[in-house]
């Protein structure tokens, strides 16, 4: 049965079901009902209605993407093609992808959105698995595959990543060159939901370009409802202080994904999720299922806050960054709980998150938190188990301030402590695409939070009080007073600096000066200015 069939016969039944809960709801006693109630199909054509209106909104901000292979790639098909179609035989096929006889290597869907920088350009989001290997803004490096965007009005352009992020699976894409103005006048973006209202049930309807066949640039549209929150579609890996953080790990890992009853086919990965406003609340992925089993849910990244403050790196040509605690979480369950705390308090909840040890010099320890404490919630959000710890502490961001509820003691005292996150660290930097650094080099150097990477890392885990050094340029007064990457510095002009904001902070205040620098070691650097 095709897809399309079952999609038709999934509509009916859902109207079938609306049509009878309508008419049980018309069949109750009237005494309590206005004279004038709508009958079944007033109430079917109704939903029917807003159905149309959300989709003819919404669509001209949803585009197809083709991956093409460049000609060195031309024999190293990644994945099967669509309708047993193999790019590389020789099909006599079309190679312009206006052609709807062009047969693109991979495919998927993105969402064009709003500029948050106000420059008004043409930005589209889609998924990062879709874009890997595409051509990066600015580089004149050949890529493995160029990205073709199909618009909705029937044009195109090809496009280039401004940045990417495998730890969101988001990326976003600009026009390699510039856009006609009769072209990008029907280049709407869409407008942003509310995703704090979003409820399990409700309505939501998912845009996007199943099996390629809306590389007409016209994209295909179903519907259903928000099945639950919080899911964990793939296997969790444990945590990075345990030394066994995966290369394959994103933050959808401790459970952040919508769960959504529609059909998500091949190539609706990056598409969007409506509500019946048609607003975005979701970016759909069909990449969320366990591998080797059949998909029997569909999955969408929400855009909630968070959400948003990662797409706003990313549409800045920056890295996405996340927040890290510095502490060893562990899941007990609510007796064990009882025990530690001496029966002082009666908790009720099945499980709790508690310190299991703390990292020193860490952001956790500067807060004040301890081993034992009881961990209630962050940023009033409970927590139940580690990885919802991991999640929200991952979310809030790096150098974000996190409010955490806690129990402490045998006769338990109720404290807020207010700490200041450091940065997750990033097992695996090729994947990150970033067109722009949140500072500028400095006399040749550039510096990030001291667990950056995980390459930087001390094995046992250590959190080491100082910024590191990530990047040193060629001939640079860095580079010739001997600074490596990897290199740790804990003070500038005897100030201590544990974030990147403290470092240039500290070391703008000497712009023209000589700068000492003491690394880790104790070993003394002095940093000339550039220009002298």
């Amino acid at each position: 049965m095709s897809a399309a069939l079952k999609n038709l016969i999934r509509f009916h039944h859902t109207l079938i079901c609306l049509i009878t809960i309508s008419v049980c709801w018309l069949s109750l006693p009237t005494r309590n009902l206005k004279a004038q109630s709508p009958d079944a199909r007033a109430v079917a054509f109704a939903v029917q209605q807003q159905l149309v209106k959300a989709i003819e909104k919404a669509e001209h901000s949803v585009v197809a993407i083709s991956k093409i292979k460049t000609r060195k790639q031309q024999f190293q098909s990644r994945i099967p093609a669509p309708f047993g179609l193999d790019p590389n035989q020789d099909l006599n096929l079309s190679h312009d992808p206006q052609d709807l006889n062009f047969i693109p290597s991979e495919f998927g869907s993105g969402v064009i959105i709003p500029d948050p920088t106000n420059q008004q350009r043409v930005l589209v989001l889609t998924n990062f698995h879709l874009t890997q290997g595409g051509p990066i803004t600015g580089q004149k490096k050949v890529p493995e595959y160029r990205l073709y965007v199909h618009t909705e009005d029937r044009r195109g352009f090809y496009a280039t990543l401004l940045a990417a992020d495998p730890r969101s699976d988001l990326a976003v894409l600009v026009p390699a060159g510039r856009v006609a103005a009769d072209a990008s006048r029907p280049l709407k973006p869409v407008q942003y939901g509310n995703t704090e209202s979003v409820r399990k049930g409700q309505f939501v309807i998912a845009l996007g370009n199943p099996y390629a066949i809306a590389r007409d640039g016209s994209p295909s549209a179903s519907w259903g409802i928000v099945s639950n929150f919080h899911r964990y579609p793939v296997p969790i890996f444990k945590n990075f202080l345990n030394q066994e953080l995966s290369k394959k790990e994103t933050i959808h890992h401790f459970g952040t994904l919508l769960q959504v009853d529609t059909h998500l086919d091949l190539g609706t990965s990056g598409g969007a999720l409506l509500d019946l406003d048609g607003n975005l609340i979701g970016v759909t992925t069909s990449l969320a299922a366990l591998e080797g089993y059949e998909k029997s849910a569909g999955y969408a990244i929400p855009i909630d806050p968070d959400t948003r403050r990662i797409i706003d790196s990313l549409a800045n040509g920056l890295e996405p960054e996340y927040g890290f605690l510095g502490i060893t979480p562990d899941t007990i369950d609510r007796n064990e709980a009882n025990r530690n705390l001496a029966g002082a308090v009666n908790l009720t909840e099945s499980s709790y998150v508690q310190t299991g040890g703390v990292k020193q010099h860490s952001p956790a320890e500067q807060a004040g938190l301890r081993t034992g404490d009881l961990i209630l919630s962050i940023n009033g959000k409970p927590l139940r188990n580690e990885l919802d710890l991991m999640r929200e502490v991952g979310k809030a961001g790096a150098g974000t301030e996190a409010k955490l509820q806690i129990l402490r003691g045998k006769n338990p005292r109720e404290l807020t402590l207010t700490v200041k996150l450091g940065k997750w660290p990033v097992a695996d930097d090729e994947g990150i695409v970033q067109t722009r650094y949140r500072h500028p080099l400095w006399r040749g150097l550039r510096v990030d939070y001291p667990t950056a990477r995980a390459k930087y890392t001390f094995s046992p885990f250590t959190y080491p009080p100082a910024v590191v050094v990530t990047h040193v340029a060629p001939d640079s007064p860095a580079q010739q007073a001997g600074l490596t990457e990897g290199t740790f510095i804990r003070l500038v002009n005897d100030q201590p600096v544990q974030t990147p904001d403290a470092f240039y902070q500290e070391a703008q205040r000497a712009s023209t000066s000589p700068v000492t620098l003491q690394l880790l070691d104790d070993r003394k650097v002095v940093l000339p200015n550039s220009k002298q």
